[in-house]
């Protein structure tokens, strides 16, 4: 019996150092990954399962090396160079370059920003039956407080908590009894390549890939305190990160494409997707729809608004990180309660958020073409990164990416301008 105690204690010890290794290793790329996947993501994958079926699945996959690629050399740079993104463009490319990168990625993220609040407070207000406009300001104030008066390791285990909480998306779509053999299909480009067809794809890849990810990861980075000398520790946390991120995006496309797609319905926010869900997949997989929401919400705001405020205080040579007192970051935690601030007054405008989101999306794809041209750049420097620099590997993706952005821009342009 002692023998066996005994045997039991030395198991339960490497389990929990096992445990605590793999939550060393694991953090910023997780919770970049997990907040890709924010209520304004869930209406772009909805909408695209909603219309196209199962045909945009292979667009995901595809996704996948890009953004592990592009989120990695980003959190590469930050760790040699010991600085944000924005710190690091501000001193190579010239303070105007980096307040146009700042001022872009700003509007863009309070934008969506507002839109997250408007999805989680419409579906709080769905489930508990009451006006949703009520909830905007709780939904705000709770994002806050949990921001100013939690500490940072505090904050980092909810996040990466309500990261794995994403799992609900994947349980909702297996509910859904969704066709397999055409989910499969669905990784096969076979789709007739219409221009909605291919604004369908644009809005995939700016939603997946967005530039504010690229901000948060660098800089949450360096509050980890990580050294580049463990590179190693960067490349599965964002690899790990970023495949969680696209199997829950996979798993919502699914979910409406076997319940919307087949009944014909189109939606345009996550409300009408939550309720149009509950009919057609059962009540378990509408409260789980709907939970997955108000999660991916808590989750996002404070990644949104966190690298709104890293780029502005780190343009403007302010102190800054979630790791510092508020008194000793003002100008840090004064643009972060700034931004949720303009993104709930934003909801009770007169303006459609489905059409504010689209031309965000608008914005960060010429935004993330302009950035992943700077991260090429810098992570080939010799003198920038030394030993640390990009290998051929990481190169041919970021360029492949870059020029498949470029294309999918001019398409964009063409469409806008009607030439298309």
């Amino acid at each position: 019996m002692g023998l066996y105690s005994a045997t039991l204690k030395k198991k339960t010890k490497w389990l929990k150092k096992d445990v605590l290794k793999i939550e060393k290793e694991i953090g910023p790329g997780v919770i970049t990954g997990g907040a890709d996947n924010d209520p304004a993501g869930i209406v772009t994958y909805t909408t695209a399962g909603a219309r196209f079926g199962y045909s945009l699945l292979w667009v995901l996959l595809l996704c996948t090396p890009f953004m592990i690629a592009v989120q990695e050399t980003a959190a590469r740079i930050a760790l040699v160079q010991k600085k944000g993104l924005a710190s690091i463009i501000k001193n190579h490319y010239g303070k105007k370059t980096a307040l146009l990168v700042m001022s872009s990625l700003a509007v863009a993220n309070i934008a969506t920003i507002g839109a997250d609040i408007a999805g989680v407070a419409a579906v709080i207000g769905l489930v508990t039956g009451t006006n949703w406009l009520i909830y905007v300001i709780p939904v705000a104030a709770l994002v806050g407080y949990l921001v100013l008066f939690k500490k940072y390791r505090v904050i980092r285990k909810l996040l990466l908590a309500l990261t794995s909480l994403l799992i609900v998306y994947i349980i909702s779509s297996i509910l859904a009894r969704p066709d397999w053999f055409s989910v499969l299909q669905g990784f096969i480009p076979a789709h007739i390549p219409t221009v909605s067809f291919i604004i369908a794809i644009v809005g995939i890849i700016g939603t997946t890939i967005s530039p504010y990810m690229l901000f948060w990861q660098a800089s949450d980075e360096l509050e980890e305190h990580k050294t580049i000398l463990r590179p190693k520790d960067i490349e599965v946390d964002t690899a790990f990160g970023m495949l969680w991120s696209n199997i829950v995006a996979i798993f919502i496309i699914i979910a409406a494409a076997s319940t919307l797609w087949v009944a014909g319905i189109n939606i345009e926010t996550v409300a009408q997707a939550a309720i149009a869900l509950q009919p057609l997949a059962g009540q378990t997989a509408y409260i789980l729809f709907a939970l997955g929401v108000i999660v991916s919400g808590f989750l996002s705001l404070p990644v949104l608004a966190g690298s709104t405020a890293y780029a502005v205080s780190e343009t403007f040579g302010w102190r800054e990180g979630l790791n510092k007192k508020v008194f000793s970051a003002k100008g840090f935690y004064f643009t972060f309660m700034l931004s949720l601030i303009v993104g709930s007054f934003i909801v009770f405008l007169p303006v459609n958020p489905v059409h504010l989101l689209y031309y965000t999306q608008v914005l960060d794809g010429f935004l993330t073409p302009f950035l992943v041209t700077i991260l090429l750049l810098l992570s080939n420097n010799k003198s920038v990164m030394g030993r640390y620099a990009n290998n051929r590997k990481k190169n041919a993706l970021l360029t492949l990416f870059l020029c498949i952005l470029v294309f999918l821009d001019i398409i964009l342009v063409s469409q806008l301008l009607g030439i298309f």
